[in-house]
């Protein structure tokens, strides 16, 4: 059998599955046989404005194709998806929202007859004025993009204002600002920015659909969340939701770009009308930039106020947030950063605005640090400027306000124990920084260092909670189901760990399967890094569980008591009898009581956790809110050198300190902490979207700047500290979201100790730096 490469269109994006083997003189591809040769594809067909009326959709050559079986739009697939707000539609419905919205799906026997038969369809639109920044948005000149929004299906946090394009405005006060801005002897405000960027994950988005002769659908989904997943494509197309199931193996990243739904509803809903043919949908690169989600545009004015002596008195912030077409996921940001909008600083007044907004561009979701990132951009930022006008240095400044174990924050929750000093003061010690603007080597750079604190939420939605099963037997011997999804950053080596290690046996005893929503343990989402504490508690228990039976069996076969015994290296042995048997002739043989009774070799744990929600609920707020578990904290620092003839810059140095609680596994807790400080000077120096009239324009790996190994810093420094989380499994919290929080305006705080110059906007790109240096007219030969 001879097998050849499966050849590329010329002139269109390489596709997610150009890896793929085709076997010769035949239609199936070498990764799709497990789903047969009745395999079927699919490809979209997208909008090329922004908003405009669909006045006809003509499809009539596209199905004359041989080989096509079927083409669909907003006319047969109807419906609408969303975790907090159901605003995003399945495909285009009488209008078009953003450009590069499906607006048909095209199946056909081949990827290629999908290719050209998606090109032959007809879409007749009218042109319609589009909301194209967040400015047009709050200007309200243009009518809103979802006129019928109240009607939607949303939660009871959601908070839209009507006939406008704000989806959702929340905000928190504390103390008195009139008395803050009278104590204040310095008031400093500006304005932040940030671009949207893409989660840029190495495998894009993926499904694979089939509906059987009963009307079951599966789901094959490269997903982070498949009980979200299986949740809201239910309820988008009206399904019970026993009749859908979902499968996830292991996701080739994430970033939050896969924790919610966008195309995998059109899967689903074509294997709908073309029963018992599995359907296969696998997006372009190009399409990842306009089909998935971005991250938020943002804004930020920030107005604080300090004593001379460094006390902070006041902080009025409003965020802005550039959510596109969808608020969907930008509900849950907004919440987030009225929670943590003030940094980890000990402000007595304080009044937070966040406003999600509607635009005519691609919908957004959750990313790496969950609005983190954007809201320190800002702050920290922020920090380092009141520092200079007080006088004092930018780490004193920061010790001088930081939060403590015991402080009151929003409503009546105390702040609980937490190791932001001990992070900052060990960033500031391993920099031990360069002194402001010095040359090396006499050459036409600037070096200069920077730091930047951070505090992240853990904020969970209402349906919270995670569990596990252990069991054993003689074909695992140790088999363990989670439903958290394996996106790389290591939860199944942690769960495998923790189930070893309560089990007393060897790690290569357990087995850990993929995620089913048939089969496998519930798992809600997995965001602001929950899995860690989550999952990780619903293992140790379902560990627990399943080795106290284990002991119990030996313990009546041995007529010892329970006490006596452990499982150690396999063996469960008695201290006191000094006895002992093998883990595996047990579940091989069983074991007899002295009375006769046989015991199985088979025994199993059941493990969930649930935190306790009602702290998040405030009897101060006028609204419900997201419950608030708990914080992490951490401060990440820069050295960099300034190019200031072309305004490059070179990152030499990143060192990160994060609060992790207990590091369960220090190797993947530091590889965790250095791959986000890279994504960090990715995001900092080189990732933005580029739009023009509402068009995406760098919709490619070619032209969307991404950190490369030439690009990440020459140094890495990760910094564990540990201070254990009263509720966490031996301690531990997660680390993934908050290792890239800080980085940003660590780089911005480091170039303007190198130059003198401080940018507002992101990403600091060598052009941007440039142009401010020229306005600043800097002096070049200046020492």
């Amino acid at each position: 059998m001879t097998i050849t490469r499966k050849p590329h269109i010329v002139g269109k994006p390489f596709p997610i599955v150009e890896g793929q083997m085709k076997l010769a003189g035949a239609s199936t591809y070498v990764d799709d046989l497990p789903f047969g040769p009745d395999l079927l594809y699919c490809r979209l067909v997208l909008s090329p404005t922004p908003h405009a009326r669909i006045i006809s959709v003509d499809a009539t050559q596209a199905k004359s194709l041989e080989g096509v079986h079927g083409v669909f739009s907003g006319a047969e697939i109807v419906g609408r998806t969303g975790l907090n707000i159901a605003d995003r539609p399945i495909l285009a419905g009488d209008r078009v929202l953003w450009a590069g919205q499906p607006v048909a799906v095209v199946v056909a026997e081949s990827p290629e007859i999908a290719e050209a038969a998606a090109a032959l369809v007809r879409v007749e639109y009218e042109a319609m004025d589009a909301v194209l920044d967040m400015d047009m948005s709050m200007a309200s000149q243009i009518g809103p993009i979802h006129p019928e929004m109240e009607r939607y299906k949303m939660r009871e946090h959601v908070h839209p204002t009507p006939r406008s394009n704000i989806g959702h405005h929340v905000e928190r006060h504390r103390g008195d600002m009139k008395q803050g801005w009278k104590e204040a002897d310095i008031v400093l405000e500006d304005v932040y920015e940030a671009p949207p960027v893409q989660h840029a994950s190495i495998e894009p988005h993926g499904a694979v659909a089939r509906m059987d002769e009963e009307g079951r659908i599966t789901l094959w989904a490269s997903t982070q969340a498949p009980f979200v997943q299986r949740q809201l494509i239910a309820d988008a197309l009206d399904l019970p939701i026993e009749r859908l199931r979902v499968v996830t193996h292991c996701v080739g990243g994430g970033f939050g770009g896969k924790a919610l739904v966008s195309i995998e509803a059109i899967v689903v809903a074509v294997a709908m009308q073309l029963p018992e043919r599995p359907i296969k949908l696998v997006l372009t690169r190009a399409e990842e930039f306009t089909c998935t989600f971005l991250r938020p545009g943002f804004k930020a004015r920030v107005r604080m106020g300090a004593t001379k002596a460094g006390k902070l008195t006041a902080l009025e912030a409003t965020y802005y947030w550039d959510c596109g077409a969808s608020i969907d996921a930008g509900v849950d940001m907004a919440w987030a950063s009225v929670y943590a909008g003030c940094g980890p600083y000990h402000i007595d007044n304080v009044s937070i605005t966040s406003l999600c907004l509607y635009t005519n561009r691609p919908p957004t979701g959750p990313m790496r640090g969950h609005g983190m990132s954007e809201i320190h951009w800002a702050i920290e930022q922020h920090m380092d400027r009141m520092a200079q006008l007080v006088g004092l240095d930018p780490v004193e400044f920061r010790f001088r306000n930081a939060l403590k174990g015991g402080d009151v924050i929003f409503g009546d929750q105390v702040m609980h124990t937490f190791g932001l000093e001990q992070c900052i003061r060990r960033v500031s010690r391993a920099l031990n920084g360069p002194q402001k603007g010095v040359r090396p080597d006499g050459r036409a750079k600037r070096r200069g260092a920077g730091i930047a604190a951070m505090w992240s939420p853990t904020l969970l939605g209402h349906i919270v909670g995670s569990m596990a099963w252990v069991r054993l037997d003689d074909s695992g011997p140790v088999h363990l189901m989670v439903g958290g999804v394996e996106v790389g950053q290591g939860l199944r080596t942690l769960a495998v760990q923790l189930a070893a290690s309560t089990l007393g046996v060897p790690l290569n005893w357990v087995r850990i399967g993929s995620v089913d929503t048939d089969e496998s343990p519930f798992q809600w989402q997995m965001l602001t890094t929950s899995l860690t504490w989550s999952v990780g508690n619903a293992v140790l228990e379902a560990a627990q569980q399943a080795k106290a039976r284990v002991l119990e069996a030996v313990a009546r076969a041995w007529d010892e008591p329970t006490g006596n015994l452990d499982i150690v290296d396999g063996v469960v042995i008695s201290y006191g009898s000094e006895r002992s048997l093998s883990l595996l002739d047990l579940l091989s043989d069983g074991v007899t009581t002295p009375e006769g009774e046989f015991i199985a070799g088979r025994f199993e744990g059941k493990g969930a956790f649930s935190p306790n929600t009602s702290a998040g609920y405030g009897d101060d707020s006028e609204w419900p809110l997201l419950p608030l578990m708990h914080f992490s904290a951490g401060a990440q620092g820069v050295e960099l050198e300034v190019d200031v003839e072309t305004g490059e810059i070179e990152i030499l140095r990143c060192v990160s300190a994060i609060d992790v609680g207990h590091a369960l596994n220090p190797i993947i807790v530091s590889s965790q902490i250095k791959g986000g400080a890279v994504q960090g000077v990715s995001i900092g120096l080189l990732e933005e979207v580029q739009f023009d009239d509402g068009r995406v324009q760098n919709a490619s790996f070619r032209d969307y700047r991404l950190a490369t190994t030439l690009d990440a810093p020459a140094k890495l420094q990760p910094i564990i500290v540990e201070i254990p989380q009263g509720d966490g499994p031996f301690g531990a919290r997660g680390v993934g979201e908050h290792a890239l929080i800080a980085i940003a305006p660590a780089i911005a705080n480091a170039l303007h100790q190198a130059v003198g110059v401080r940018i507002t906007r992101l990403p600091l790109t060598a052009e941007r730096v440039w142009e401010a240096l020229q306005e600043a007219d800097f002096d070049k030969e200046a020492t």
